[in-house]
């Protein structure tokens, strides 16, 4: 059989190193002059930066190069004044097999696997770099919007005057850094905040055509109570409102209900309850909506969103969500809101929760509760549980020095087989450990200040291996090699794939999804056809290769959603 390759680039103007460069204002109408005189080559790597938050070091010095960096790393943004960029997401963006890497906070950038910069990108969001916070924000959603083969990058953000510039709260670009028709635009009625969801991208009334939904504020303030939907040509849906004071933790897309279509659902706080929304196409709420899901009590939220996935295999999905008062506990209910058997399920004691997450780290086919605490008046924790027993995994939890961030990723990133906990930490390490809590030969990986978002992993430069990709909250991006070999991963990205859709689904459950992203197309296929007949990177049917039989089962599924 033989197996050819194609690659699509669209060249716009570069940027490049010691050049001056260019790029589109947001306002569609004009060119501004977003970087004149960059810095020469060995001063790219040397910038001062200011406004250190609490508890992080400020360094004037660059970074300086780690064991395992993949060349071209770190990247300086040029990030003025304080850096904070979000939580990276990975995407293969024009099909060639090796992943992009999109973030944002304050402006939104785009890079290749070899640290450069995309051509138009980054985009003039604002002139300063994002909100200052350690709650680990979103980072753009990356799909192709109508299936015809091009690449759309949609996030969110603040409406927030600063100077003579302003965040516009939708924004979104073709792969090439050009606006999106309409985009980018305000939020209607008056200037708002997104930062704490991103666009979910899903097809919403089943034409084959993605929209984009976010949760926003009314004004500058943090109580996510509208729901906002963009089209794939930049118009303005809808906006629906639910309780002035309830807050919207997160929305997603997936299949809540079981009755065999995806819809657009999300988890609110009004306190002390929590609710189930599900919602119509149109922003209207589905019968029999929204539902209680559960009281809190004296107990306070973490700062990680709750997480729906399949708990019992019965099709629909259940809500797995994290408290804390003194003990940490999960709880977890079905989308009805009545209690799932074995919750609640302690955690940790002397515990200030963070984030929880799942991932199978044993390899027996079912996800362990894997959880990132304070440690009251010691250290910080990693800690992994059998679901199935509420047992802590042998040599668990972890001690680690310094505050965890974001969403532990989980993937397979030493080759033995078996997928690891990965997160990143304010003292600008990243851990990662094997399903024993042992520290992986190698690991933490330093960067030179520390990191306020989470991290991502994929294979940005098509080498058929996992990358780890993280960001320092002064504006510097790292990605560094590893030995495991590029495929299906159970936690990968932050909003677990490249739609942020936030439901979990194990990678076994669809392992035709080679890059992650909840559906089966085009990148996938890239993927496949890298490795075809040379290795392991594209296997499906888990025989070690990559043959025309993983060729068929992709090909089976081409153009489907991960059930």
């Amino acid at each position: 059989m033989n197996v050819t390759r194609q690659r699509n680039v669209v060249f716009a103007s570069a940027m490049v190193f010691g050049m001056t460069g260019t790029v589109i204002a947001a306002d569609n109408n004009s060119v501004h002059q977003h970087w004149s005189a960059l810095p020469a080559p060995g001063a790219w790597l040397n910038q001062p930066f200011e406004g250190a938050p609490p508890l992080l070091t400020n360094s004037p010095q660059a970074p300086r190069p780690t064991r395992g960096l993949c060349d071209g790393f770190p990247v300086n943004l040029i990030a003025p004044g304080a850096g904070f960029p979000y939580t990276p997401t990975l995407f293969d963006a024009d099909g060639d097999g090796a992943a992009e890497i999109f973030l944002t906070g304050g402006d939104t950038f785009g890079l290749r696997g070899d640290g450069t910069f995309l051509p138009g990108w980054p985009t003039q969001d604002h002139q300063y770099m994002g909100y200052g916070t350690n709650a680990c924000k979103p980072g753009p959603s990356v799909a192709d919007l109508e299936g015809d083969g091009d690449v759309e990058i949609m996030w969110t953000e603040r409406d927030w005057w600063a100077g003579s510039s302003r965040m516009y709260t939708f924004n979104g670009r073709e792969f090439d850094g050009s606006n999106l028709p309409n985009l980018p635009q305000y939020a209607p009625d008056d200037y708002s905040n997104a930062l704490d969801t991103p666009f979910v991208l899903g097809d919403t009334d089943g034409d084959g055509i993605l929209e984009a939904w976010g949760a926003h504020t009314l004004g500058n303030a943090f109580i996510h109570y509208r729901i906002s939907a963009v089209s794939h040509e930049g118009m303005l849906l809808f906006t629906t409102d639910i309780d002035t004071a309830e807050n919207m933790l997160s929305l997603y897309f997936g299949d809540v209900d079981g009755d065999g279509a995806e819809e657009i659902f999300g988890v609110s706080s009004i306190s002390p309850d929590l609710y189930l929304h599900v919602f119509n196409s149109d922003g209207s709420e589905r019968s029999g909506y929204p539902v209680l899901l559960d009281s809190l009590g004296s107990y306070t939220l973490p700062f990680g969103p709750p997480i729906p996935f399949d708990l019992d295999g019965d099709g629909d999905l259940e809500i797995l969500f994290g408290v804390y008062s003194g003990t940490s506990y999960a709880r977890c209910v079905h989308h009805t809101g009545d209690p799932c058997a074995g919750f609640p399920m302690a955690i940790n004691s002397s515990s200030q929760l963070f984030y929880l997450g799942l991932g199978d780290l044993t390899g027996d086919g079912a996800p362990e509760l894997l959880a990132l605490d304070n440690h009251l008046g010691s250290n910080y924790r990693a800690s992994a549980i059998d679901l199935a027993t509420g047992s802590m995994l042998p040599g668990w939890p972890v001690a680690v020095p310094n505050w965890p961030h974001g969403f532990p990723g989980v993937a397979d990133v030493d080759g033995d087989g078996l997928q690891d906990m990965v997160f990143s930490t304010d003292g600008g390490e990243v851990y990662a450990l094997h399903s024993d809590g042992s520290v992986i030969a190698g690991y933490p990986l330093t960067m030179g200040t520390g990191c306020v978002s989470g991290l991502a992993i994929g294979d940005i430069d098509g080498d058929d291996l996992f990358e780890i990709v993280a960001s320092t909250w002064d504006g510097f991006v790292y990605a560094w090699n590893t030995t495991g070999v590029a495929g299906p991963a159970d936690w990968p990205l932050r909003g677990v794939d490249a739609r942020n859709t936030g439901v979990y689904k194990s990678s076994v459950d669809c392992p035709e999804d080679l890059d992650g992203d909840g559906t089966i197309g085009q990148s996938d296929l890239g993927i496949l056809l890298a490795s075809y007949n040379q290795d392991a990177g594209g296997d499906i049917d888990g025989d070690g290769d990559t043959d025309q039989a993983d060729l068929g089962a992709l090909l089976s599924a081409y153009g489907q959603d991960c059930p």
